[in-house]
């Protein structure tokens, strides 16, 4: 049967990803909050969801088919149905990955937690030192500033951050740190 010995793979995609877990004792301040972030994760989800289903129902329909219990064709119409969609909604899911949903700053102004979306719809909380953030005021402006803000790590991580649809909680600490 496909779900028991496949359960902990779907799991694993579904899960939380925590990386740099050094700092267990860090008090965090949130300051910035995306309150749609959810439906984002599972629009980014939704394309998971789809090639478990077309794997599911691909080899099925050509067992009917192939028995005739379906009409002719059904199996090349499932397949096209199956790749199309899965192309479709990872074309529209792509530009959402990386999307920042929220972001927390150490009490000391030391650290940043950054709470994001991946491509697979996973949250992905990353701690940084504040270092690391590259500042907004410091990057070149870009004609998709007037819809997201696109902050950089000093490793090459870019994200996305909706500040315009989003909650600032903390708009004093959150301009120390980050610009």
């Amino acid at each position: 049967m496909f779900f028991p010995r496949h359960l902990n793979t779907i799991k694993r995609l579904l899960t939380t990803v925590t990386k740099n877990v050094a700092y267990p004792h860090e008090k965090f301040d949130h300051v910035f909050s995306f309150p749609s972030m959810g439906y984002f994760a599972l629009l980014n989800r939704l394309k998971i969801y789809h090639v478990f289903g077309s794997c599911i129902i691909l080899p099925s329909v050509g067992l009917m088919e192939f028995l005739s219990v379906m009409p002719e064709q059904s199996f090349f119409a499932g397949s096209y149905i199956g790749v199309t969609g899965g192309i479709v909604l990872s074309a529209v899911t792509y530009p959402f990955r990386n999307l920042i949903g929220h972001i927390y700053i150490s009490e000391d102004n030391s650290l940043i937690k950054i709470s994001s979306v991946d491509f697979y719809g996973r949250r992905i909380d990353r701690i940084i030192k504040a270092e690391e953030w590259i500042p907004l005021l410091e990057m070149q402006p870009k004609t998709s500033d007037a819809f997201y803000l696109s902050p950089q790590l000093t490793d090459g991580t870019k994200y996305k951050l909706l500040i315009k649809f989003g909650t600032i909680k903390n708009a004093k600490k959150m301009g120390q740190v980050l610009e």
